[in-house]
């Protein structure tokens, strides 16, 4: 971008407290991201934790198969999942199945494919896709910016270069 951002505040809002492992690299915090969204029956997200790793201002974006986008914030993510919750969502399990990271100073994208299995009233589903997830180095710690996602399509498979080798 040719200008500079607005200087941050001052006092930049302070995170809730966290495992200083979950935040050290790149891996650890994807690996604390996918364990963190992910629960069995009877449980839910680890809110905590997943406030941990993201930055005050973390957009969260859905892609939908039509092209628009459902786009929003950490908070407006836990509340849907919430509802979810009390309308039969029974447990949500994403797993990595292969990522693609590229670094350049205190900035990263992280292109990771996922697999997740869905319980809720009407049964079982698994779904896949791929999440795009940006992150910032402080020089402390890594924290997520934003991640938005896609869900795999009939008609439209994961290219096979974002997909573990058989």
């Amino acid at each position: 971008m040719p200008t500079e951002p607005p200087s941050p505040p001052d006092d930049p809002p302070r995170a809730p407290s966290i495992d200083a492992d979950d935040v050290r690299s790149i891996d650890a915090i994807i690996r604390a991201l996918y364990d963190s969204v992910s629960f069995a029956e009877g449980g839910g997200p680890n809110e905590a934790r997943l406030r941990g790793l993201a930055d005050p201002s973390c957009r969260l974006i859905k892609v939908l198969a039509d092209g628009r986008h459902l786009n929003g914030d950490l908070e407006g993510y836990l509340t849907q999942v919430r509802n979810h919750l009390g309308s039969g969502l029974r447990s949500f399990v994403e797993r990595e199945l292969l990522r693609r990271t590229e670094v350049y100073g205190g900035i990263a994208h992280v292109f990771t494919t996922y697999e997740a299995e869905i319980v809720n009233a009407a049964g079982e589903r698994v779904v896949r896709g791929i999440n795009s997830v940006q992150l910032r180095n402080d020089g402390q710690r890594w924290w997520l910016l934003s991640i938005f996602w896609t869900d795999e399509e009939e008609g439209s498979p994961i290219p096979t270069a974002y997909l573990p080798r058989p």
